[in-house]
């Protein structure tokens, strides 16, 4: 697991929690590792203004930062068929989906409610949540 990818997302977002949720069910290696932005590990393995700006998903693999639409990219080659297909994605301007990815993220608290329940993870999904 040392060399696993980790994903850093917005502890304190629903729409987050549940992007995060869809990726542990829908992963095709199950070899990523997650942490909240606002956690220690966050603090300790990413620059200061990634922690302290919340609205945009950080992937960071080994010395590879990925931020905004980058980052969704990377997460969609690791997903299984038929949600891998969202990787081609990436073949749009950079500009142009990271327009997007950025008014998706500054509406994500609206675009999910939180809710009271979510799904119980299994023990060795826990052991891939680092805080």
């Amino acid at each position: 697991m040392k060399d696993s990818p980790i994903l850093f997302y917005d502890g304190d977002c629903g729409f987050c929690q549940k992007s995060v949720q869809f990726f542990l069910k829908h992963e095709k290696n199950h070899h990523f590792l997650f942490a909240s932005l606002q956690g220690s590990i966050g603090e300790q393995q990413l620059p200061e203004h990634l922690t302290t700006n919340l609205d945009s998903l950080v992937v960071k693999h080994g010395n590879t930062i990925l931020t905004e639409s980058d980052a969704v990219f990377f997460i969609a080659e690791n997903l299984s068929f038929p949600y891998s297909l969202a990787k081609i994605g990436k073949y749009v301007p950079k500009r142009l989906r990271n327009g997007i990815y950025r008014m998706v993220a500054r509406n994500r608290h609206k675009l999910s409610k939180t809710s009271e329940s979510c799904r119980l993870l299994s023990k060795d999904e826990r052991l891939r949540f680092l805080d």
